[in-house]
């Protein structure tokens, strides 16, 4: 369904807003948990960061062949970052996830990526709506794919939740009424 067809009211904030794409073959080998704690969440999302640093240690391998001494730098400050990565607790890596503008309901999300995403894959949202509350981890439906205009690269993914549970449907509608709550008083404060 088009975003401006999903179910509960809508509305465009930004909020902590983190996502991983999955192959529907990678969604089906790897389930969501109905409501996954906050542990499973932390080392859900840090297995992006570990292909990350992957990654940068096969490019610093590459480096060293041209230069010893940048790939040492480049290794030293990769263990700094590892280092305060794994000191950090579950409270400070969702203050971490990326403030990003939504179009948010009750019943599904819209999100500009940059990534290539087909209509089959699934994507894994890590949101956090309310300061005070867990982060929400769901598996989303992707519903429509529109591409940005000239002016920005990417695309908007309308996404409908799957299998959110009745407590985090809770959070987001509370979310979004405080929201609309808080746009109404500043609407009222500029009309005086």
């Amino acid at each position: 369904m088009p975003k401006d067809q999903r179910s509960f009211y809508r509305i465009d904030v930004m909020m902590p807003c983190s996502y991983r794409i999955l192959s529907k073959l990678e969604a089906e080998r790897n389930p969501l948990p109905y409501a996954p704690d906050a542990q499973y969440i932390e080392e859900y999302f840090m297995q992006n960061l570990t292909q990350l640093d992957k990654q940068i240690n096969d490019v610093i391998s590459h480096i060293n062949q041209k230069s010893s001494l940048l790939a040492t730098a480049l290794t030293a400050m990769n263990s700094k970052i590892n280092f305060i990565l794994h000191t950090i607790d579950e409270k400070q890596l969702t203050r971490a996830i990326p403030q990003r503008l939504v179009n948010l309901s009750g019943g599904g999300i819209a999100i500009n990526i940059e990534e290539k995403i087909e209509e089959t894959d699934k994507l894994d949202l890590l949101i956090k709506p309310l300061a005070n509350e867990a982060p929400i981890l769901v598996r989303c439906n992707v519903v429509k794919i529109t591409p940005l205009n000239d002016d920005a690269a990417g695309l908007n993914v309308a996404l409908s939740y799957n299998n959110l549970s009745e407590d985090d449907r809770r959070k987001l509608v509370y979310f979004i009424q405080a929201k609309e709550i808080e746009m109404a008083q500043q609407k009222r404060k500029r009309e005086h």
